[in-house]
């Protein structure tokens, strides 16, 4: 009996032991079979994908046996599937994959079933197969790795529009373009230099951003000036009254625009805040579309030659990870006219109280009329901001050392923009003769985007340093009658008288 017994426990620890060895068996057959592989996604040209979130959805399992592909419907999607190819849901995985093969020779067709499906899902708030997370850095491609074999729709969170992308994940690795693109904006100014007192008008051009799906929508505009500008409501240079700021927005082929509210930082008079997000969410039968934004500032006694504007977006439909954008500047400088006024052919010499003005035009200048309007004194002076109206300063005087106005010079007027400008000696200082014509001084801004590459000339000559030197001459004192002159002549005619006397006694003498 007890033989017996030994005999049916070897029996099935056998039978156990190959259970198990078939078991581990077909593991290891339905791992081989399960076949993974990594999906690069590219980011499309001119673009990165820093603060984008990138997510996959299997939308078929995949099986592969050299050139031969057998696709199975994802359960998961399997309704949304066919609700975006226009079948029933009681649609078999069959019915599906032939409907989406007739597509092959239709890019249109199957774009749009990848869009339909991608706002299907958003709305039906499905979870997706995979997902990048927010991407905190200018990366140009994200890589999903052991992806399982399968029919998957590359979706590109926040773009301006949907525009999912659809790929096989086939083999050990594969690549994809993105096709949407992330919201931006581009800024620009009606000018491209500018004098104290004008009015800047800027312009915001955004796109209607695609929210469709999303339970909420963050889409702000931040606009922050240098001390140089400062917010006005219109092109007369009015200050607003309020800390709410109106501009106008108008969308692309509309007539009207709508005036909307932006706020003004409490503590930072140069910072805007526009909130477009109810309005984005408003206007999606626009989505697509381009708009812009209009609002003014005006150039202030603070004005530099890096007289800056910039703006950048805050966009997103989680609040816990807003995208924002790198902050589009745009330039428009102002710059100085520095002058050195010395005695000719002394370059280390600084003559004070030397008197000028400058004029716009070469006949103003030879008429004495219209001359700029300055504010300021001791030899450093800006553009008057108001050029008209009663009690104007135009008149600018030297200063007797080359270090209180700036290294190098004795008088320094700023804010004016690019262009020409005559400059007049109307007085100067005591003991040496004043300038004769006026000098032309012409301002040209650079090409380059460097603002402080720019060049000025006196008359027709470029001067290197960007200080105009002006000279002066003295001279000996002139001849005058009835002064030291006559004295002169008396004397010579004494001794002349006294000669002939000398003379006449001696020939007298010489015939006695």
């Amino acid at each position: 009996m007890r033989k017996v017994k030994n005999s049916i426990k070897k029996m099935m620890a056998l039978c156990l032991a190959a259970i198990m060895t078939l078991a581990m068996a077909t593991t290891a057959f339905a791992a081989d079979r399960i076949k993974t592989g990594n999906l690069t996604v590219n980011v499309n040209e001119g673009n990165t994908l820093k603060g984008q979130t990138i997510k996959v959805y299997k939308l078929f399992d995949l099986s592969v046996s050299d050139t031969h592909y057998a696709y199975t419907v994802n359960a998961d999607y399997k309704n949304a599937i066919a609700t975006a190819l226009g079948l029933s849901k009681e649609a078999t995985s069959e019915q599906l994959y032939n409907k989406l093969a007739e597509y092959k020779e239709n890019p249109s067709g199957i774009q749009k079933f990848a869009n339909d499906f991608t706002a299907a899902a958003l709305k039906a708030g499905t979870a997706e197969t995979g997902t990048s997370g927010k991407i905190t850095s200018a990366e140009k491609s994200y890589t999903f790795n052991n992806l399982a074999y399968g029919y998957y729709l590359v979706y590109q969170t926040g773009t301006k529009e949907i525009q999912s992308s659809l790929v096989s994940v086939d083999k050990d690795s594969k690549t994809i373009t993105l096709k949407g693109k992330a919201p931006s904006i581009e800024k620009e100014a009606d000018k491209t230099t500018v004098e104290i007192g004008q009015v800047v008008t800027y312009t915001i051009t955004g796109t209607i951003p695609d929210t469709t799906g999303y339970a909420q929508y963050t889409y702000k505009i931040h606009d922050t000036l240098t001390e140089g500008l400062d917010f006005v409501e219109d092109t007369m240079g009015k200050l607003p009254t309020e800390k709410k700021y109106e501009v106008s927005v108008q969308i692309e082929g509309e007539q009207d625009s709508v005036i909307k509210e932006a706020d003004i930082d409490p503590d930072n008079a140069r910072k805007m805040t526009l909130d477009l997000s109810q309005w984005i969410r408003e206007n999606q039968t626009h989505k697509g579309k381009t708009f812009t934004v209009t609002y003014y500032a005006k150039v202030n006694a603070d004005a530099v030659v890096q007289t800056n504007n910039s703006a950048h977006l805050e966009y997103g439909n989680d609040p816990d990870n807003i995208t924002t954008t790198t902050p589009d500047v745009v330039t428009t400088p102002t710059y100085p006219v520095q002058i050195h006024k010395l005695i000719k052919d002394q370059q280390n010499s600084y003559l004070a109280g030397a008197i000028f003005r400058l004029y716009r035009s070469e006949e103003d200048a030879n008429n004495n009329q219209n001359a700029i309007a300055v504010t300021g004194s001791n030899g450093t002076y800006t553009v008057d901001p108001v050029q008209v109206g009663d009690n104007k300063m135009y008149d600018m005087e030297s200063i007797g050392d080359g270090t209180t106005v700036g290294t190098g010079m004795n008088l320094k007027l700023n804010g004016l923009a690019e262009g020409s400008y005559w400059l007049v000696e109307t007085q100067a200082p005591d003991g040496y003769n004043k300038l004769t014509a006026p000098v032309k001084i012409t301002i040209t801004k650079s090409d380059t985007t460097n603002v402080d590459d720019w060049t000025i000339k006196q008359n027709d000559g470029v001067v290197d340093d960007k200080i105009i030197d002006i000279e002066n001459t003295t001279g000996t004192l002139l001849p005058e009658t009835g002064g030291m002159g006559t004295v002169i002549f008396t004397v010579i005619a004494v001794v002349m008288i006294l000669g002939i006397a000398v003379s006449f006694v001696i020939s007298r003498r010489k015939r006695a």
